[in-house]
């Protein structure tokens, strides 16, 4: 956020001392307004085309219990102005015959001064050793963060 300085020009300043002044405060506004933009926008690449799609992350894998378990998943974002929405899409497998499943936790939020701030949660499983789970998809909520936490349970 820009604060502006309260402190006003005299009339009765030289025209050379307003022009320095004023021209420094342009070149200020304008590499502040740079700053801002290189900040706050993603780059290119990673920018969707529209609202409706999202940019999303390389594909990472969580297992547990030496491999009886795991998950393999991507955060996707997108942007319409203000609003940031979220979400994750994951395929779930288990491994082991065990009697337990791979159950996955996932949530949509924002991570704010070192707070989370949950908009959404969802626990997902799958049991079947032979293949792991379809395409499992979230849908978009609210948020910048997707948590993906990952455990084996009785089934």
């Amino acid at each position: 956020m820009l604060e502006q300085n309260a402190r006003g020009t005299k009339e009765h300043d030289t025209s050379a001392r307003t022009m320095r002044f004023g021209g420094r405060m342009l070149l200020a506004a304008v590499a502040l307004a740079a700053a801002a933009a290189a900040t706050s926008v993603p780059s290119a690449a990673a920018a969707p085309t529209s609202a409706t799609e999202g940019a999303c992350t390389a594909w990472r894998t969580i297992q547990v219990n030496h491999n009886a378990a795991g998950v393999k998943y991507r955060e996707c974002d997108r942007y319409s102005g203000l609003n940031t929405q979220t979400k994750a899409q994951l395929y779930i497998w288990d491994n082991r015959h065990d009697g337990k499943v791979a159950q996955v936790y996932t949530a949509t939020g924002s991570n704010l001064n070192g707070r989370w701030y949950q908009s959404w949660e969802k626990f997902y499983a799958w049991g079947n050793e032979s293949h792991h789970s379809p395409l499992v998809d979230t849908g978009w909520h609210k948020g910048h963060d997707v948590k993906v936490l990952l455990k084996t349970v009785r089934g």
